[in-house]
């Protein structure tokens, strides 16, 4: 009776072995997994061909110089700057009738702060630093056009919103 149940043990205990052996093999030799990290195959090793450059380092000192950046838009006219950014809510005169404007008061709601009426005593008053700040900064639903437009392209609105359309300097609108 004994040698009959340590014979069925030894079995268990080969069976395990076996299926544990063969689980391994099938894992070490599954496609896509190499059991040594040295390549024969030539596609596999680095390569420098003879009509390719050496490959050297940039020096740590050097320096990349690029162009300054281009305007955004296909043209530095200051009326055009106006149209493409600001006339949606100011309006193409300036008197805050433009039609993003018209759609959030009659539609949402909306009561602005400061007058969208760029012809107003009150936007008079700011000066060209003043409607420049605006542009940079933003005021409540108004954005900040910092990232969307260069120095140049903020002074050259700022500079016809108050030389043309609150007629300051008209002759520089020509």
């Amino acid at each position: 009776m004994m040698r009959i149940t340590s014979l069925k043990r030894m079995k268990t205990i080969l069976m395990g072995i076996s299926i544990t052996t063969v689980l391994l093999a099938a894992t070490g030799c599954s496609q896509g997994s190499y059991p040594i990290d040295i390549f024969y195959e030539m596609h596999y090793q680095d390569s420098y061909k003879s009509h390719e450059p050496p490959r050297l380092s940039v020096p740590d000192s050097a320096v990349p110089w690029y162009d300054a950046p281009k305007a955004t838009s296909f043209t530095d006219d200051a009326k055009h700057m106006y149209d493409v950014n600001c006339s949606m809510c100011h309006g193409v005169s300036g008197q805050g009738d433009g039609p993003v404007l018209d759609s959030m008061t009659s539609k949402y709601g909306y009561q602005p702060v400061v007058t969208p009426d760029l012809t107003s005593d009150q936007a008079k008053s700011l000066g060209v630093a003043g409607v420049q700040g605006f542009i940079v900064n933003g005021l409540q639903v108004m954005p900040s056009f910092a990232k969307l437009m260069t120095e140049e392209e903020m002074a050259l609105t700022a500079n016809y919103v108050v030389n043309c359309l609150q007629v300051q300097q008209p002759e520089a609108c020509k």
